[in-house]
């Protein structure tokens, strides 16, 4: 479980392999799971979902960034985000690439956001679950 409450299995970082400028890991969010809110100080970050259907939470204003299989999301570093699995019943996975190889050594918590993207996160169900 990494710091910001989701699944991860680092698979390529310094540790792993030697990697020296980039790190990736596979992400697995349970149905319904908000992660916490936070960002990465030095590292640009490319998230790619492979199965289900995600919204990640960008910047202070929380802007939603709908994403699902075979697309693929860029943070810049520094930048605030939040990864949300919408679905309440099936489980997400995701690719995660960073620019750290140590892949988590500059993620900083933000927990000022967690109450907003919770509340977020449970207003794009909402809406989804009308449409």
């Amino acid at each position: 479980m990494g710091p910001q409450e989701q699944h991860l299995l680092p698979c390529i970082t310094q540790e792993t392999c030697g990697a020296e400028g980039i790190s990736a890991a596979m992400v697995n969010m349970a149905p319904g799971k908000v992660a916490r809110a936070h960002y990465h100080a030095h590292s640009e970050t490319v998230v790619a979902c492979l199965t289900g259907r995600a919204v990640t939470l960008i910047g202070p204003e929380l802007t939603p960034y709908f994403h699902g299989p075979r697309e693929l999301l860029y943070i810049p570093e520094g930048v605030v985000h939040v990864a949300v699995n919408l679905s309440d019943t099936d489980g997400l996975i995701a690719l995660d690439i960073r620019t750290d190889p140590l892949f988590s050594n500059d993620l900083i918590l933000t927990p000022e956001f967690d109450a907003a993207a919770l509340e977020v996160a449970a207003r794009l169900r909402r809406e989804l679950a009308r449409a």
